[in-house]
């Protein structure tokens, strides 16, 4: 099950199970306890995956799911506006999920692929079929996560140069104050012409925005939309990737056809093809 947490009256915070792992159901209590981020991490792990014993209001053909290739009638709701059609209700990816899952094996050719594989706070539903491919090397590292398998520090990550052929980021970067320390440790740990697949949410109508007075929940909500992010990434946010020694493509989801983005359940998501010289 998934776990959520509320605030006690002396500050401190409870958790508890049954939950889903949603911020429209817990930002009250984030924000007025100020929980660190460590904690409400560690404390609200997703399921891998949720039961494919679905009612049957969840089958059908609109909607496909390309990470656990399996069709649904109906995804859950998601988010603080709940947003329809969200979450798939077999594996629990979400549409960034999708989107990402899509590029990597529709261009990476994976899974299939003998390579070495550095997967940053590895999202359940696309970690299952990595870890499991036949040739891959795969690491998954977190700092939170007790399940993960390497506990690790993006900024100062325990891998020789050169050691991986892919490092997979996603909605981590907008999470980590020195996020260009990050970008650097990606680049050493690739070999050369190795790529890094990169996701954060992006803002394209504005320039990367921090401001580091906000240091408390609250001041990060009101600042960046999330009491755990520390930017908005915005339009230039590739600029700062490149600075990192990488050749940088970003590739949207609006660039698939409507059909294509309906069917797959996709919203506005873009992610960044980075290649390291």
């Amino acid at each position: 099950m998934f776990r959520s947490f509320a605030a006690r009256p002396d500050g401190r915070i409870r958790f508890f199970a049954g939950a889903p792992l949603d911020l429209a159901d817990r930002l009250d209590a984030l924000v007025a306890a100020d929980a660190p981020a460590g904690a409400a991490y560690r404390a609200a792990q997703p399921a891998a995956a949720l039961s494919a014993n679905r009612p049957a209001r969840y089958r059908g053909h609109p909607k496909h799911c390309p990470v656990c290739r399996r069709p649904s009638g109906h995804f859950h709701a998601f988010g603080r506006a709940g947003r329809r059609n969200a979450v798939c209700p077999v594996c629990g990816s979400l549409e960034r999920h999708r989107f990402l899952w899509l590029y990597l094996e529709r261009t990476l050719g994976l899974p299939g692929r003998r390579l070495s594989i550095l997967h940053v706070a590895p999202e359940p539903c696309i970690q299952a079929q990595l870890a499991a491919a036949p040739g891959a090397r795969y690491i998954g590292v977190d700092l939170y996560r007790p399940d993960a398998a390497r506990r690790m520090d993006v900024t100062r990550l325990a891998l020789p140069d050169g050691a991986v052929d892919l490092v997979i980021c996603s909605h981590v970067l907008e999470h980590v104050e020195r996020d260009r320390a990050a970008l650097a440790e990606f680049a050493r740990v690739l070999r050369p012409g190795g790529r890094a697949i990169i996701v954060v949410p992006l803002d394209l109508r504005r320039p990367t925005f921090e401001d580091g007075t906000a240091r408390t929940a609250a001041q990060r909500l009101a600042a960046f939309g999330h009491p755990y992010h520390v930017r908005v990434c915005g339009a230039d946010y590739g600029e700062r990737i490149a600075a990192a020694g990488f050749a940088v493509r970003r590739v949207d989801a609006a660039a698939l056809s409507g059909h294509r983005r309906r069917y797959f359940r996709l919203n506005k998501a873009s992610l960044f093809d980075c290649r390291r010289g």
